[in-house]
């Protein structure tokens, strides 16, 4: 396959999962784009014009340059342009990586003595991401994951700890050490995405997939690590350490596995893009929350 006809299949894939739009909200919409130039002429340092062409981009209204794209990055709802295209982060990339790296690496010690306090009732609190016996996940839905047949439900489970834009109930009363840690990154967390301890037993393998959106990077910080564990995005292999975090993309092509005899587990953390500015996030929010 060409890299002109795998992005003509990346883009039709966009415009399957699109929202569909009534004539009204196809008016609203012509609105929205006058108002948005306007927004560019007043705040030119907002970089609206991403979010406008990624919009447009998104309703199959433009066309990318090919040039400029990489093919492994195929986010399955929404691909903001203009952000760098990498798969992995170093926590001195940003100043906002920095600030994460030190907060849950120095509490890393008291989040791992919570998570073993509670591991030996995790059947009570956790659920799989991915259920074979029941309707398709939300986790499905939005990424283009394709598990074997041999899959179980508890062979890959979390613990969600943020959803909805706030810290679950549940969370606050079996982590609270973890949640206070936590809420000091809370104006650095995706108000959409999850924060989760995310579990992977012994032999699990996690095919290759991407995630739905661009706009978020992925922290992990690693608990519970056993030999034989790693994670590929893009071209390059890593594994986690225990205590020490990993950034990267995951509308980039990644898996991951456990060829070990003990389960690994990680605290996962969705963080705003940094390079989105607070026009760019507050735009973005409107969009998600329209859909």
């Amino acid at each position: 396959m060409t890299k002109l006809q795998e992005y003509q299949e990346y883009k039709q894939s966009i415009q399957n999962k699109k929202i569909l739009l009534s004539k009204s909200e196809k008016a609203k919409i012509k609105i929205g784009f006058s108002l948005l130039k306007l927004l560019n002429i007043l705040f030119a340092k907002g970089n609206i014009h991403r979010f406008e062409n990624s919009l447009k981009f998104y309703l199959g209204l433009i066309d990318i340059n090919i040039d400029d794209w990489n093919p492994q990055q195929k986010p399955t709802l929404f691909l903001y342009l203009g952000l760098p295209s990498k798969p992995w982060y170093e926590p001195d990339d940003y100043d906002v990586f920095k600030i994460v790296t030190n907060t849950l690496e120095e509490g890393a010690k008291e989040i791992k003595s919570e998570l073993l306090m509670n591991i030996s009732n995790k059947n009570n609190f956790l659920t799989p991401v991915i259920d074979p016996s029941s309707d398709r996940s939300t986790y499905e839905q939005f990424t283009d994951i394709e598990l074997p047949a041999s899959h179980k439900k508890d062979d890959w489970s979390l613990f969600r700890l943020w959803l909805d834009g706030k810290f679950t109930e549940e969370a606050r009363c079996l982590f609270p050490k973890t949640v206070n840690i936590l809420s000091k990154l809370e104006s650095f967390i995706d108000p959409f995405e999850d924060v989760y301890f995310l579990v992977l037993k012994p032999g699990v393998v996690l095919p290759p997939h991407h995630d739905p959106s661009n706009t978020f990077i992925t922290c992990q910080l690693g608990l519970i690590i056993p030999e034989s564990c790693g994670i590929r995005v893009g071209n390059e292999t890593r594994s986690w350490t225990e205590g020490k975090t990993l950034f990267f993309d995951q509308s980039v092509e990644h898996e991951a596995w456990n060829k070990s005899q003990k389960e690994r587990v990680v605290l996962l953390v969705h963080l705003r893009h940094p390079e989105l500015s607070k026009f760019e996030n507050f735009l973005y929010e409107l969009f998600r929350k329209a859909l």
